[in-house]
């Protein structure tokens, strides 16, 4: 695929990389305040005893982020201008976040507040999928493939200056020792985000968006699905990478469950909940330059090959820290602070994931294409991620250790599946 972008990109790239770095930095804070398989796990699990429930949240999260792409995209692929959509999805975000904020502050029935804040997560990422396309989109036009490594590394490098910050903030918010009990210390959190997504909205509408031509010809929704599932058959590398992301996805069938597992299992304490963050965004905003540069320089296949291995260490760590304190009794005591290392290996492993994921994808996708590429990928990964929700009922039923395993064999099958991936930058030359 073409590396280059057009001269409108090419005259406004200072401008655009610049407020997509910080609508990343403003992003990647909301984030660490209220990570899903941190804080937010947590948040539920102070509601209810249920695993299930806790388990939906990464699903219902990253589901509707996912799921929508692949039916907007017909709509969206005829249009030249996709960052007006995005800025009314912004605003309906912003919208739903404020309502969950004052939903926190307001309800004291824990019942109540359970399904509401269900409801309300589940509206805010359908709101976030439906604008994750134009994103995506917009991107692509406007920062050429070889810059991209740098411009996501740059949004979760200087995030990380912020998120630390942050994950201390949370640290300090959830020790109920300094005098806000649950559920007044989320409200200050909730409070927080809502503020920093405001500001993280604005700076990506601030984007100046390219234009590229666009067919102009009407797809149907149905035929634009026909055309989605023929595009694995037609593509083998495209096929490849899109069993290698469901093999990712699939393993964040543990995600949630490693915080809960601390909880449960190890005893640690509500402030703990900082430390973890802290040492995930520690290791995500570390690893960020060094991944973008892999990107950029040595293309995503090699990123995708590193952070897929990195991942297989996350699960194996979590399985380890139980058999290891019954070996050394001594280690007993320090079982929590050891299990930190779970979440630095995730911190660095999502970072690398994602940047190495996304560029994959757009450097593979045709440019007339791009949307329905994008769409129906995200699709197929939304209804993986919300099959992943049957990660509380397999706690329940065999425990903690059988779904930490079946993670780690989901990360081995995708990092052998990434050694066969075909570089798209050879194609090039």
């Amino acid at each position: 695929m073409a590396h280059t972008i057009n001269a409108t990109a090419q005259r406004h790239l200072r401008r655009n990389f610049s407020f997509g770095v910080l609508n990343g930095v403003f992003f990647n804070l909301f984030s660490a305040l209220l990570d899903p398989s941190l804080v937010l796990s947590w948040f539920v699990s102070q509601l209810t005893t249920s695993n299930f429930l806790i388990g939906l949240i990464v699903p219902i999260q990253g589901g509707g982020w996912f799921l929508p792409q692949l039916v907007i995209s017909s709509y969206l692929q005829r249009r030249q201008r996709k960052l007006p959509f995005y800025a009314r999805m912004a605003g309906i975000r912003v919208a739903i976040w404020g309502l969950m904020t004052l939903a926190v502050f307001l309800i004291e029935d824990p019942a109540v507040l359970l399904v509401v804040f269900f409801i309300l997560l589940a509206a805010y990422s359908l709101a976030a999928g439906l604008a994750g396309i134009c994103f995506i989109d917009i991107v692509a036009k406007a920062i050429p493939s070889t810059r991209r490594g740098a411009f996501f590394g740059w949004r979760r490098f200087s995030g990380g200056f912020l998120a630390l910050g942050g994950s201390l903030l949370v640290k300090y918010i959830l020790d109920e020792g300094r005098g806000l009990a649950f559920p007044d210390n989320y409200a200050i959190l909730f409070l927080l985000s809502f503020f920093i997504l405001c500001v993280a909205m604005a700076c990506f509408i601030l984007i100046v968006e390219p234009l590229e031509p666009v067919s102009k010809k009407r797809v149907t929704l149905g035929r634009q699905f026909r055309r989605a599932l023929d595009l694995p058959r037609r593509d083998t590398n495209y096929r490849r990478f899109l069993i290698m992301r469901l093999l990712l996805m699939a393993a964040e069938i543990a995600t949630p469950f490693y915080i809960v597992y601390a909880k449960r299992a190890l005893s640690v304490s509500v402030g703990m909940v900082g430390v973890y963050l802290t040492g995930s965004t520690l290791a995500s905003f570390a690893s960020n330059l060094l991944w973008g540069r892999i990107s950029d320089r040595r293309g995503n296949k090699l990123l995708l090959i590193l952070s897929s291995a990195l991942g297989l260490l996350i699960p194996l760590t979590a399985l380890s820290i139980g058999p290891l304190t019954d070996l050394w009794p001594g280690l007993g005591e320090l079982a929590p602070s050891l299990f930190a290392l779970v979440f630095v290996l995730s911190g660095g492993y999502k970072s690398g994931a994602m940047i190495g994921s996304l560029n994959f994808l757009l450097e593979i996708a045709p440019p007339d294409d791009r949307p329905i590429y994008i769409g129906f990928t995200n699709t197929i990964l939304g209804i993986a991620l919300l099959a992943s929700s049957v990660g509380g009922l397999i706690v329940d039923i065999t425990g903690f250790s059988v779904l930490f395993s079946l993670a780690l064999a989901f990360y081995a099958v995708a990092f052998f599946l990434t050694l066969g991936l075909q570089e798209p930058r050879i194609s090039d030359l």
